[in-house]
């Protein structure tokens, strides 16, 4: 397999800039289990992670719970060219249920206007549904994988085979 050059620094900014992903999962049954969250990550003075706000009876805790393993992947949609597929990262990595009065993921989500509302609603659905919140912290591996990143459309649709990257998050980003 070639993989196209990426720098650790262009998956970074790309991570910062959205803040849509599909998280994976593996129930108590071995079946896999995708499900579309909204993301904030860590301060860039901190070890990489991705936080996800979710509620403690959520299928995705629960599987958590029982098997920390997980997959996460952030499609970076085209604007103008939506029928051409979009470039994505995606990792793999280990995930653990922290409070919701985590100092971490708190400041994580506090980085943008559209987390602090995500943040708001979940608050409000908390308090609705009678149910406590909680956060997903996820610890990616040290490989990241990416297709079509920093790569033209055009070249995409010639060289698609070679859209592919494999890149090290660099261990001073690691958890120790």
């Amino acid at each position: 397999m070639t993989f196209a050059k990426t720098a650790f620094e262009q998956i970074e900014r790309e991570l910062r800039k959205k803040n849509f992903g599909i998280l994976g999962t593996v129930s108590t049954d071995g079946r896999s289990h995708s499900t579309g969250v909204m993301y904030a990550v860590s301060s860039q003075d901190e070890p990489l992670k991705i936080y996800v706000v979710t509620r403690t009876r959520n299928k995705k805790v629960r599987n958590i719970a029982k098997n920390p393993n997980v997959s996460f992947v952030v499609p970076l949609s085209r604007r103008l060219l939506s029928f051409v597929p979009p470039s994505c990262i995606q990792f793999q990595g280990t995930a653990r249920i922290v409070d919701a009065t985590d100092k971490a993921a708190i400041r994580a989500f506090e980085s943008s206007y559209v987390l602090r509302m995500i943040l708001r609603l979940e608050s409000d659905i908390v308090t609705q549904h009678d149910d406590q919140a909680c956060f997903i912290k996820i610890s990616p591996d040290p490989t990241v994988f990416t297709y079509g990143l920093g790569i033209s459309p055009l070249e995409l649709g010639r060289r698609a085979a070679h859209a592919a990257a494999k890149v090290q998050i660099p261990s001073e980003l690691l958890e120790e």
